[in-house]
């Protein structure tokens, strides 16, 4: 919890200043009670009209200021919230974006949402307690005590002898609510895991109708969620009704021994009055106490949590790694790796990519293709070997020079909101608009551009606007308007027409020549113009040559060109 209040540091002038208005705004309320007593006492009494009017202008003055204060302190302390809301989702964002997939996939898209919403929430209850209760909780407490025992301490103590129950009472009742907020929380994730399957496979849910079975599903997880969640506020309400109960028993006691007191004439009607409002008061600082004590347990609950993100290990920029110069040789080594099943998805592999080479690597389904280029880029790292870039280590090298040089086609076209040009521009962010529409242009997009009107087309998101041949080529003039000495195409062709394609590799190999070209695929016409081909079968490097070499002698090439062309051996 303490270095998620750290958030707080910048805004500490707000939070002291949000403090002192509000702590100011509970001394005047302790000033109504003795305002008041003294309107009993002397006004009444006396029949003292300009005396009671002169009180009532005090009280309405005080009561003013008070509001006044409140509102300002309200207003500061939700600054003060929604800066630090603001800053720790940040850095929770920031943070993700650095978890290896490894880490990534443990938490799960759902549980790492909750973390940044309902979690960040829940914390920012407590820099809110922090602006608010931790000043008004002492002022009515210490203050409503002082003034109630200054008027008569044998009532005061009255007050004093309820106090170690209703502590009592909150320890048990936070105890008992901490492990059904953490079991809650752990359903909030599961729940926003089925929503986000449920939206992303509505078409297939609906062509298996299977929608009853996925009710059933999201219907359990939100019964045990809100299971957790009533019996964690239902014990916390038991703090309402038991500190009423007791304020009045206190009330009571207070009223019938003050009664005897005022008969004696130690104590004035006035008194008895001014020390119930204090008692009133005392008891509003002990129940936002009470709250604020049941309340953190919850909020600790969210801070771990956020704080196990924050503690990830993550991918980083691998400072201690070298900042290099990429120059597109690339050597593996024994290489293997698992994703952490009882098999490799890849296994000793050992293959050399000279600079300047144009390779191809081809494979059926689940061959282990594009868990090569998970470690070429170093979103995985190998379980046994290693990766060297230009004969140094991938270990030894920075995650920033790999990033700056390696421009790459991911198999999954990832598009974004904005226009054409926003989206080119991720490869570049300097790029004038002429090396955008030369990307364009070689990615043979440039027909489409033209009839959107220009790169100021506005595409939707994940590029709903736009077909799956458009979102590809989207893709490569992404990587082309990058310079970069190595790039790489993962299976990023694949919904192109051939004619669409050939021009685009025509292109493309203009663009490009001398750099280092590593093309993905499953389709043999994109594989035979390359200087060497690896082809992969159940994640091990079974041949490798030129097209003519494999056709000979590598069976599964033969296989994978006599599927493709319906011939034999060219």
């Amino acid at each position: 919890m303490g270095r998620i209040l750290k958030y707080l540091k910048p805004y500490s002038k707000l939070l002291l200043l949000s403090m002192l208005l509000i702590s100011v705004s509970s001394f005047c309320d302790l000033l109504l009670p003795t305002l008041m007593s003294n309107i009993l006492n002397y006004g009444i009494r006396d029949r003292d009209l300009g005396y009671i009017l002169g009180c009532c202008l005090q009280m309405l003055l005080t009561a003013g200021l008070s509001l006044t204060c409140i509102l300002l302190g309200s207003k500061l302390s939700s600054k003060v919230v929604a800066g630090f809301c603001a800053d720790l989702r940040s850095d929770i964002f920031r943070k993700v974006n650095t978890l290896s997939f490894e880490e990534f996939g443990h938490w799960g898209t759902a549980a790492l949402v909750t973390r940044a919403t309902h979690d960040v929430m829940t914390v920012s209850w407590v820099a809110s307690m922090l602006c608010g209760t931790v000043a008004t909780i002492p002022m009515l407490f210490l203050g409503g005590v002082i003034l109630a025992m200054l008027k008569d301490v044998l009532l005061s103590l009255i007050l004093l002898i309820f106090i170690p129950v209703i502590l009592v009472v909150v320890l048990a009742i936070g105890r008992k609510v901490l492990p059904l907020w953490k079991r809650s929380d752990l359903y909030i994730d599961r729940q926003n895991a089925i929503m986000r399957e449920r939206l992303r496979g509505i078409r297939v849910i609906r062509a298996f109708r299977s929608e009853d079975r996925e009710h059933e599903r999201i219907a359990e997880a939100t019964h045990i969620m809100a299971e957790n969640i009533i019996k964690g506020n239902t014990s916390m309400g038991i703090l309402t009704p038991v500190s009423l109960l007791l304020f009045n028993i206190a009330t009571v006691l207070i009223v019938y021994f003050g009664a005897f007191r005022m008969e004696a004439g130690s104590l004035s009607a006035g008194d008895i009055f001014a020390v119930v409002q204090y008692v009133t008061m005392v008891m509003g600082g002990i129940m936002m106490g009470s709250f604020a004590m049941v309340m953190y347990p919850h909020a600790k609950v969210a801070a771990e949590r956020i704080g196990e993100v924050f503690d990830a290990e993550g991918m980083g920029n691998n400072a201690l790694g070298k900042d290099v110069e990429l120059h597109g040789e690339i050597c593996f080594r024994n290489v293997s790796f698992s994703y952490g099943g009882s098999e490799d998805a890849v296994r000793d592999i050992s293959l050399t990519i000279k600079k300047g080479q144009k390779v191809s690597v081809i494979g059926g389904t689940g061959s282990g293709k594009s868990t090569l280029i998970s470690l070429i880029l170093g979103f995985r790292s190998p379980s046994k070997g290693e990766v060297l870039f230009d004969g140094i280590s991938a270990r030894e090298i920075s995650k920033r020079s790999l990033r700056r040089d390696i421009s790459s086609v991911l198999q999954g076209a990832a598009i974004y909101t904005g226009t054409i040009g926003e989206n080119i521009r991720m490869g570049k962010e300097d790029a004038s608009p002429e090396q955008l529409l030369e990307a364009a242009r070689i990615a043979q997009l440039s027909d489409f551009v033209e009839e959107c009107g220009g790169l100021d087309y506005e595409i939707k998101q994940a590029g709903k606007n736009l077909s799956g041949g458009q979102k590809q080529r989207l893709s490569i003039a992404r990587a082309i308007v990058k310079d970069a000495p190595i790039y790489i195409f993962d299976d990023s062709f694949s919904a192109l027409d051939f004619l669409t394609e050939k021009n685009l590799r025509t292109a493309l190999n203009e663009k490009i020549k001398g750099r280092t070209q590593i093309v993905v695929t499953q389709r043999i016409t994109s594989a035979m113009s390359a200087d060497c081909i690896f082809v992969m079968d159940r994640g091990c490097l079974v041949d490798h040559g030129k097209h003519e070499e494999l056709i000979r002698r590598c069976k599964i090439y033969q296989e994978i060109y006599a599927s493709q062309t319906g011939g034999g051996s060219k």
